[in-house]
């Protein structure tokens, strides 16, 4: 016996197919359709921050790590921590601890120093 011989669809009715769902590839042909979008607001979060951002009243809280560590090294927010650095060089070098403080870092111009990168790069 066959599936078919036991029930008897006609009777019973058939769903409809669902619609598919936005994206989803068609039926036949299989183009691509591009699902996802990106704004032009999320491609300014990397990089250097904006002073408008850095200046503006939005707490630390609400910025994203790269802007905020961005404004701190731009010297337009302070920095935080109990962190102490050597500021200056040759003979006038100095240990500052620069919590509470608007310090640029070096890739701004400022004295502190990077440390990110090794010996003899940029």
């Amino acid at each position: 016996m066959r599936a078919n011989e036991f029930i008897n669809e006609s009777k019973l009715g058939v769903t409809p197919k669902r619609q598919p769902r936005k994206g989803d590839r068609p039926e036949r042909g299989h183009k691509t359709v591009e699902r996802y979008h990106v704004d032009d607001q999320e491609l300014d979060e990397r990089g250097k921050a904006p002073r408008a951002l850095c200046v503006g009243t939005k707490p630390d809280s609400e910025l994203g790590a790269s802007q905020l560590a961005s404004c701190k090294s731009q010297g337009l927010r302070a920095r935080d921590g109990e962190k102490s650095h050597l500021v200056g060089s040759g003979n006038h070098k100095k240990r500052v601890k620069v919590g509470g403080k608007k310090i640029k870092g070096k890739k701004y111009g400022g004295p502190l120093p990077d440390y990110g990168t090794r010996k003899g790069q940029k």
